[in-house]
């Protein structure tokens, strides 16, 4: 596939991930409460809203630059690049937490197929998926930036313990929605979460590299 039609197909693709985050999120604000009845506000504290738009504000960046190259053929930056790939390994994970964690214990009709999920836990991080490591792939990817895409689950990892186990409910912090905390055991809970966000990285560094490798392969 000639580059130009990549870079043509990536930025349709951006930019309907950013349109279509940014229609779910709006949502929220207008009657969408989804099937456990959570309030618009609140919605920004859970990681599936977080990482879509991450996501979708990195869609969006990468698409202008997109468009400036098929016009300008000016290189789309490093750091654009980067920013994609982070937010492509956010709803990654968020996709395979609730394809395999919150979808056999909350039920898959509400958490994978209810209204919006559909798309934020589902279409959305593959769509982000495919564009990436198919549609985006200038440059291979080295250890070194694969390892930017374990920062949210980092940084979230850290807020949602925050929240959930030193402030806690009682004090005006969150229930453990997530259930990362049976037992108590958040310690353990923890570094497993972020082990599991380094492997999906290294997942989509293999498959995008692969990708990469085929089309300076083929030019």
């Amino acid at each position: 596939m000639k580059v130009r039609t990549k870079l043509y197909i990536s930025a349709v693709m951006n930019i309907f991930i950013f349109l279509a985050t940014t229609g779910v999120v709006i949502s929220y604000f207008f009657g969408n409460d989804g099937e456990y009845h959570i309030d618009p506000l609140f919605r920004f504290n859970l990681f599936t809203t977080d990482s879509n738009i991450l996501c979708g504000v990195s869609a969006l960046i990468m698409a202008v630059f997109e468009i400036r190259r098929l016009k300008n053929n000016e290189p789309v930056p490093r750091w654009a690049f980067i920013l994609k790939y982070t937010g492509t390994c956010a709803v990654v994970l968020t996709f395979f937490t609730v394809i395999f964690f919150l979808g056999p214990s909350m039920g898959f009709m509400q958490m994978v197929f209810g209204g919006t999920s559909l798309y934020m836990h589902f279409s959305g991080p593959i769509i982000a998926f495919v564009s990436f490591c198919f549609f985006e792939t200038a440059e291979p990817l080295d250890m070194k930036i694969s390892l930017t895409g374990i920062i949210p689950a980092v940084l979230y990892g850290a807020w949602y313990c925050t929240e959930v186990v030193f402030i806690t409910a009682e004090n005006g912090g969150w229930i453990d929605f997530y259930g990362f905390n049976q037992g108590g055991y958040w310690y353990i809970a923890y570094p497993i979460i972020v082990l599991v966000s380094f492997g999906l990285c290294m997942l989509v560094k293999a498959v995008h590299n692969s990708a990469s490798k085929k089309l300076f392969k083929g030019q």
